[in-house]
């Protein structure tokens, strides 16, 4: 008696398991692709936005540091943003300074924002 060969099933995968796999595969890359790309352009809206806050921060502390009753309105350019600064006297002893920035939006670039920052000096005490 001779035992005949027993057939082993197909091993392997088929067209259509392939064909699936790789569609479900590039939906994820695509997706990663996107999330990728949203990421990149926060992490610039946010360097954007620190790098406006730190020039802000640069003119307010240059017109503090002048000192009481030693700062006259003026303007200036920095990094291409224009800044306008004036001067109030509230009383005898206090000035108000108003710093206006401008900037361009992020969502809409062509729109153009103007922030105010107000700054108050006090006539220095000698105790």
């Amino acid at each position: 008696m001779t035992a005949e060969p027993v057939a082993e099933p197909n091993r392997g995968f088929s067209l259509v398991e392939v064909i699936v796999a790789l569609s479900l595969l590039g939906v994820v890359m695509m997706s990663l692709a996107g999330a990728a790309a949203l990421g990149l352009s926060q992490m610039t809206k946010a360097r954007q936005d620190l790098q406006y806050s730190a020039d802000v921060q640069q003119v307010a502390d240059s017109l503090v540091g002048v000192g009481w009753n030693n700062v006259t309105a003026g303007s200036s350019n920095i990094r291409g943003r224009p800044v306008v600064w004036s001067l109030a006297t509230l009383s005898p002893n206090s000035q108000q300074l108003t710093v206006v920035v401008e900037r361009r939006g992020q969502a809409n670039t062509s729109a153009v924002y103007s922030d105010t920052v107000m700054l108050y000096l006090a006539k220095p005490q000698v105790q």
